[in-house]
């Protein structure tokens, strides 16, 4: 009885499958790290809208981010600013918070995600025109608190930075706005090409995406 001849694949098939492979990993990991990071964005864009309310509750100008109805949840990726530099922060590194009589800026929770920055620097956004009560503030692009001198009369900007596609240190930061005035504001990264896109007051926007651009 003839015996049966055994044949494996040839060189030129391995090698149309590995650029198979090559080809379908080449599109389906950069989606997989958009959709991660879209992910992750979640988590920002619904704490800023927390601190926005917070803010918005207020009649008098806050002294400091610890506001009514804004407080992270643990586990948060993104450390939030409504200064920069930052001058106190809520400290999470530890299984307990550290909160200061002032704090302008809330960590991101290294005690859950130890090899994250406690504080990222948040890219501002290149410009923006605001409502004319907000311009006569002195409200800029930069984080933080504005007034006229009136405690009656008062706008704020701040941020949330964070890293989403695991390359920190390496790259910007991941960098989403909000503001208590509507406005038309130019995104750092990607670039608009000098166009500025209106948003909403208690709208977050990215101002720098971390994925598209490093």
């Amino acid at each position: 009885m003839p015996s049966q001849i055994r044949r494996g694949f040839t060189l030129i098939e391995l090698m149309i499958v590995v650029a198979i492979i090559g080809i379908l990993a080449a599109v389906a990991i950069p989606n997989f790290l958009r959709f991660q990071a879209r992910a992750r964005q979640a988590e920002v864009t619904s704490n800023l809208k927390s601190l926005y309310t917070g803010m918005k509750t207020l009649t008098q100008r806050p002294l400091q981010i610890r506001v009514p109805g804004f407080a992270p949840e643990r586990g948060n990726r993104y450390s939030y600013h409504m200064a920069d530099p930052c001058g106190t922060a809520e400290t999470r590194s530890g299984q307990n918070t550290v909160r200061n009589p002032q704090d302008d800026c809330v960590e991101a929770d290294t005690f859950r995600f130890p090899a994250l920055l406690p504080l990222f620097t948040p890219q501002l956004a290149t410009r923006a025109t605001w409502h004319p009560d907000a311009n006569a503030a002195g409200m800029t692009v930069a984080p933080g608190i504005f007034t006229t001198g009136s405690d009656q009369v008062w706008h704020f900007v701040a941020y949330g930075a964070g890293d989403v596609d695991n390359t920190m240190g390496a790259d910007k930061a991941d960098s989403w706005i909000i503001a208590s005035s509507d406005g038309a504001v130019e995104p750092t990264c990607p670039s608009s090409g000098g166009a500025q896109v209106h948003i909403a007051a208690g709208e977050p926007y990215n101002v720098y995406n971390d994925v598209n651009c490093d």
